[in-house]
């Protein structure tokens, strides 16, 4: 299972939610969003049905691999390295095949500012992708993107020629998908955590409690 993430610190990651709320605030968030993920990730790691590994930018190896140690994230379990250059297309794909070259029986790729989470549809996606031959598990982002995606099998097709950051993303690549063979499934839609508006259903929920 690989996390990509930025590092959580101020005028590194959550630029354009930086721009409305302040530097620090949105790395604050950054940093709460990831420790959430890892959270729900862990109990997969203890019961061995998943590799943690962290792609990162923003910071060096060491850094991360210090601050994820003051988190418990120093184990066995966990592997870290960069994400390399180019676009987010060229970032995923180099994950993919990372993950597959070293013989995992699949990848799931997750961002790291997803809200609402469980760990249950992170067990969901490890069930779907154990269906069929040649199966895609993707989680449908309400600005029309994707919170995760799992595969067995690389295609470029996949990762190459998208238009990253739009409301195109998510359907360009399931008729990618499908036309390549694919068998795909979808999980819930999720919102990510890019401007302001996205804070809403949170903090409305934060004022129920």
């Amino acid at each position: 299972m690989v996390v990509l993430s930025r590092w959580p610190a101020p005028g590194r990651c959550k630029r354009r939610l930086a721009h409305a709320i302040h530097p620090v605030a949105a790395a604050t968030i950054q940093s709460r969003l990831l420790i959430h993920l890892l959270s729900l990730i862990q109990p997969l790691v203890k019961e061995g049905l998943v590799h943690l590994h962290l792609a990162v930018t923003g910071a060096g190896p060491k850094a991360w691999r210090r601050w994820l140690g003051g988190l418990g994230y120093a184990s066995s379990g966990t592997s870290l390295n960069r994400q390399g250059g180019g676009s987010l297309g060229c970032r995923m794909a180099r994950q993919v095949r990372w993950g597959l070259a070293r013989h995992y029986r699949g990848v799931v790729l997750l961002g790291s500012d997803c809200l609402g989470l469980e760990t249950g549809d992170l067990r969901q996606a490890l069930q779907l992708l154990s269906l069929g031959e040649k199966p895609l598990v993707l989680g449908p982002a309400q600005d029309g993107g994707y919170w995760l995606m799992g595969q067995r099998c690389f295609d470029a097709c996949l990762f190459s020629g998208l238009p990253w950051g739009t409301h195109r993303v998510g359907s360009l690549t399931t008729t990618r998908a499908c036309a390549s063979g694919f068998q795909v499934h979808t999980l819930c839609t999720r919102s990510d955590v890019d401007r302001v508006q996205d804070l809403r259903p949170w903090l409305a929920a934060l004022n129920h409690v």
